[in-house]
Formats: structure tokens, sequence, C-alpha cells
């Protein structure tokens, strides 16, 4: 039976991400609930350390610290060795009540000389479980009082008696409850405040994210204009960089490299162009908000389009890869939704799904967005109503992540919506117009078509070489 996963980030007191807590779901709740944690999976094995080891946890956080579920029996079964992560990337946490067997103490005292961590969540009474607290360096609270005088009294006690103990704010649901626990003693919240937006009044448009937007709008246009995208792109130098390193990457088999705007652009062609645009773009507006922002809008765009073949829509996969794209531009650009979409041109349909939660694309986003949150419950009832197998939807999220993970770590032009690389003429010049003086092999020299009269092309030093 395949296991649905989901990293649920963790922020610190700066909105930057600590870590992430891996939220999974074994079977289907609506049949198995007693399966719907996973924690105890079959006793001794830890399904979600399995996928873990599928995945990675570059591919997960990025590198940062993931927390996985276990119980006290699997404590026992050789965790480290169920474990193929690196130790100090991995922070096992109990959900379960403690034991304070010395067995079990023992173990705890083996792994964290190993390297591994440990977290406890929702002890009622920290003193009783000192020996286990000793050897943790976590603590997950997620019901504290309202008053702020008494989560600052209980909040400074625990951290008193137990030094070593980073407290985690576990499910905060909204910015203003944020507000109310900030100072109170936490370190780290688990939250999806983050995504809220404004949900009245309105920001100002900052000059580069009004370049990025008539840039998306400039390429919704079927025959749009290179000289335009150019103009737009030179003048944000994020923008610039993001189309230099991706015509000038190894995919596209360039020997000579392009030095400017113009010649880039129209060395990639309409099509490359326009998929450039839906990515680094998105990835710029994105920059002075927090990272997690971009990461969600590019997880749940290819997620979409990844899903998009399931629920019979395959032919619209592009549009419903914009569909998730756009589904945080609320928040990047901090206005309600309606109003953010008027600034840029999209279809009635994607119009639908995020301003009306209705439409033809609108039951892809849903899936998207229950399955972030881990709403495991209302994930079961869409695979039963849409009739998708546990495994496909799996493999769309892990695939979502990975080329995620492989966007931005190497250079963005390998990783682009459809992943289809440009045809030959389009990526090296034709044979023909070599210059015999300058290159001994037929494809060295670029067409005198495909570089303008005012681009700068410099020759890579090796272009003489066999």
């Amino acid at each position: 039976m395949d296991m649905q996963i989901v990293p649920v980030p963790l922020f610190n007191r700066d909105m930057s991400v600590e870590a992430y807590v891996f939220r999974y779901r074994k079977g289907n709740d609506l049949f198995s609930r007693n399966q719907a944690t996973g924690v105890f999976d079959g006793a001794n094995r830890s399904s979600a350390l399995e996928v873990l080891n599928q995945v990675g946890v570059d591919a997960l956080t990025l590198g940062k610290k993931i927390f996985v579920p276990v119980s006290y029996i699997m404590l026992l079964s050789s965790l480290e060795e169920q474990c193929k992560q690196p130790p100090d990337k991995v922070v096992f946490l109990f959900e379960d009540a403690p034991r304070l067997d010395e067995p079990y103490i023992s173990k705890m005292e083996q792994l964290r000389e190993l390297g591994f961590e440990f977290a406890v969540s929702n002890l009622s009474n920290p003193d009783k479980y000192k020996p286990v607290l000793n050897y943790c360096s976590y603590f997950f609270l997620s019901q504290l009082p309202e008053r702020v005088e008494h989560s600052k009294e209980i909040l400074g006690q625990l951290k008193k008696k137990f030094r070593n103990l980073t407290i985690v704010a576990a499910k905060v649901q909204s910015m203003e409850r944020l507000a109310n626990i900030v100072g109170t003693g936490y370190s780290v919240y688990e939250a999806q405040f983050f995504k809220i937006p404004a949900s009245s009044g309105a920001h100002e448009v900052s000059p580069l994210k009004s370049n990025s937007i008539r840039l998306i709008n400039l390429v919704q246009d079927e025959n749009f204009d290179f000289t335009e995208v150019a103009k737009i792109v030179q003048s944000d130098p994020a923008l610039t960089i993001s189309l230099l390193k991706m015509v000038n990457a190894p995919r596209l088999g360039m020997r000579n490299k392009i030095r400017t705007i113009q010649h880039a652009v129209a060395m990639l062609g309409q099509k490359e162009v326009r998929k450039w645009v839906t990515t680094a773009v998105s990835q710029s507006m994105a920059s002075d908000r927090p990272s997690e922002i971009t990461k969600i809008s590019m997880i749940r765009a290819k997620f979409a389009e990844n899903l998009a073949p399931l629920y019979e829509m395959a032919h619209m996969s592009q549009g419903i890869f914009l569909m998730g794209l756009f589904s945080v531009l609320d928040v990047i650009l901090e206005m309600p939704m309606e109003q953010a979409l008027k600034l840029v041109m999209v279809s009635d349909v994607i119009h639908q799904a995020l301003v009306e939660s209705g439409g033809m694309y609108y039951p892809v986003l849903n899936m998207v967005t229950d399955y972030e949150c881990a709403n495991w419950q209302q994930v079961s009832r869409h695979l039963i109503l849409h009739d998708i197998t546990e495994k496909d939807l799996k493999e769309a999220y892990l695939e979502a992540l990975n080329w995620y993970s492989m966007l931005v770590s190497q250079d963005e032009s390998e990783l682009l919506p459809d992943e289809e690389a440009p045809a030959p003429e389009e990526a090296k010049a034709p044979e023909e117009a070599k210059a015999p003086e300058e290159a001994e092999t037929p494809e060295e020299a670029p067409a005198p078509e495909e570089a303008p009269a005012e681009a700068v092309v410099e020759n890579s030093s090796d272009a003489t070489q066999a």
C-alpha cells in the first residue's frame, strides 16, 4: 500500500525555514483509519524512513533538517540501519507516550552519539519524563492557554528545567495567533499562516514586480515581440542573469557564449522563452517574500501539471501548471487574489479556480492544497471521487519535489515545465554556416542569421579543439 508524504515547514522568528516535519499517511483514511498515522507501520519498520531513503532529504527539504515520526517500538529496531540519510539531518519525533525503561533510554543515548536528534510532542507532565527529555533537542507544544502571561510562565519553567530544549509551537493557524505567542518562549513555529493573504486593501506593486507582470502578460500573446521581451528583461538584473545562465547552460550545447539579451531571446525562440518566463519570473516576483513562498508556488505548479492526466486533462497541463504557479500570487503581491489576477492575463478557467473555487481546474487545485496541508481524509475523498490510485498520486508529488530540488540546485535551464530540449537547429548554428578559418568542426561557428549585428558573442577558449 503506497504512502503519501508531505514536508511541512517549521519557521523561526525571522520567517525563515528552520526545518520540516514529515507528515505522512499510509492507506486510505476512509477505509483504514487505524493506519492513518503510519506511526506503527507493522511494528518495528518505519515506512516513513523507507520513503525518506527513496526520495532523499535534499529533495524533501533542500538540506534542512527533517523531523520523522517514529514509535518507541521502532527505537529498539535498529533505526540507525533503517535511516540511510545523514544523521545530522534527521530528528526522530516521538508522538506517542515516552517509555522510561532502561533499554529505551540506552538506545536513545547510542543514537545521539551517532549524530541523530530526538523530539517529543505534547507531554502533559515533563518532570516525569526527565530521563527522556535529557536526550531530546526539541519539544512540540500544540495546546497552550490563550493568555500570554500564563503561556510565558509555562514555557519559562520548561526552559529553565530543560535548557537543552528548543520549544516548537505546533500547528499555528493564523498570523494573529503568531503575534500572541511570539516572545512567550517559542523558538520555532509549525504553521501555514504564511500563506494567508491580505483580505482587503491594496499594496503598491514595486517596479520590478511590475516588470515581471508585464513580461508574463506579454508572452501570453501567441506572437509576442522578442524586442519587447528583451527590453523588460534587461531592466531587471535578476531576470537578466537568469536568462543568460539558461541560454549558456550545457543543455543547449552552445559553443559560443551569448552576451546580449536580444541575442539570447532570439536563440531561444518563442516556445522556450514562454516556458522560461513561467518559472524564472515567478521566482523573481517572490524574491522579497519568505523563500517558502517560491517553493510552494513551484511545487504546486509542477504537482498540478503532473496530476492533469489523472484528471483526464493532459491536453490542458500547461494551463494547470500556470494555475498552480499563480495560486500564491495574492501572497506575493500582498493583495486579494481577485485584485492580483487583474494585473495578469489569465484564462477564465484559472480565474474561476483561484477566485471562485470552481470551474474545470479547481478539483486539481483542491487536491494539491489538501495534500500540501496533510489533510489526508480529504485527499482520500479526492482519490475515490476521481478514481486515482495511491501510487499515481505519490509519484506525481515526488516527481514535483525532485523537479524543484533540481531547479534550485542546477541550472534552471534543465527543468522547465515540460522539460523538452529545444530542437538542434535552435541550440546550435547549422554546420554549413561555419567560418572555416575559425573552427575545425562544422558545428562550432554560429550561423550569421542567429547572431544579430548588435550582439556581442564571445568564442569559448576551446572552440578550436576537436
